[in-house]
């Protein structure tokens, strides 16, 4: 008799666990938005957070695991690597790696 109790409650724990971390997954993959628009002096960049997104893990491009945090609060202008270098190694390295999406500037920046 314990050992059914205790395998019921061993079921329903785990059922809660992948239930909930079910839950958190598809609430982080939700909140993405669609479309992101970078703005700089040298011309706004856009891009589909929606195509970029199917293609890997979030972690791929938002190194730290954090999608509410903003680059430039540890990419500073004194860092090591400041935000305009991180956006360009990541970015450009990835398309120019995958033979895919632009790597020359005007490809990206639209003056408007």
């Amino acid at each position: 008799m314990r050992k059914i109790v205790f395998l019921m409650f061993l079921l329903v724990t785990c059922s809660l666990l992948f239930f909930g971390l079910y839950r958190f997954v598809t609430a982080q993959e939700s909140t993405a938005p669609d479309s992101v628009t970078l703005d700089n002096t040298f011309g706004k960049v856009s891009f589909s957070h929606k195509a970029h997104s199917a293609m890997g893990e979030c972690k791929t491009c938002h190194h730290m695991g954090s999608t509410d945090q903003k680059c430039d609060i540890c990419h500073t202008k004194d860092a090591q690597l400041d935000a305009k270098s991180a956006f360009h190694k990541k970015c450009i390295d990835c398309h120019k790696e995958k033979a895919a999406g632009p790597t020359g500037c005007m490809d990206c920046h639209k003056k408007q």
